[in-house]
């Protein structure tokens, strides 16, 4: 499947929006990824309550156990708040953009915010920023496989 620029845009995109704390939209989310891929992500009408509760659980931090954490400082340095935050929070900078961790109520090395920045700039046909901003990626192999090991209803882990 050979995915035009904007619609890899439009899947990172959802993908960043599915990553969130799932809201009325998670089912129109879903929707519009399995149109662009040609796949079935839910193969069931699932709650959004059940898919809430789901989301919780898995990307919760609290001290009895981690589960898939969706923070790449926990990944890269072992912890959360590490050197990695702060690299990435400069990267964001130097890129001409301010993260809002107070607004945004998360910090700036959620995954979510990671794929939303790379869908911007990709937009904006910024590739060599995206390519230096790859180096804050190496985890996601290991957060992919972490959610695909944890998962309840199976949700999020083909995503």
């Amino acid at each position: 499947m050979d995915l035009s620029l904007e619609d890899k845009i439009s899947a990172l995109y959802l993908c960043a929006d599915i990553l969130e704390y799932p809201d009325d939209n998670f089912y129109n989310n879903i929707e519009n990824i399995e149109k662009l891929t040609y796949q079935k992500y839910l193969s069931q009408e699932i709650a959004l309550e059940d898919i809430c509760s789901e989301y919780i659980w898995l990307f919760s931090i609290n001290a009895t156990k981690l589960k898939c954490v969706p923070y790449a400082s926990w990944w890269i340095d072992g912890r959360m708040f590490g050197k990695t935050l702060t690299r990435i929070m400069d990267f964001y900078n130097r890129c001409g953009y301010k993260f809002d961790a107070e607004f945004l109520k998360k910090p700036a090395d959620n995954i979510s915010s990671m794929i939303t920045f790379i869908a911007i700039l990709a937009e904006e046909g910024r590739f060599d920023d995206i390519k230096e901003f790859a180096r804050f990626l190496s985890w996601m192999d290991d957060f992919a496989n972490s959610l695909d090991k944890q998962q309840i209803l199976k949700s999020f882990s083909k995503l």
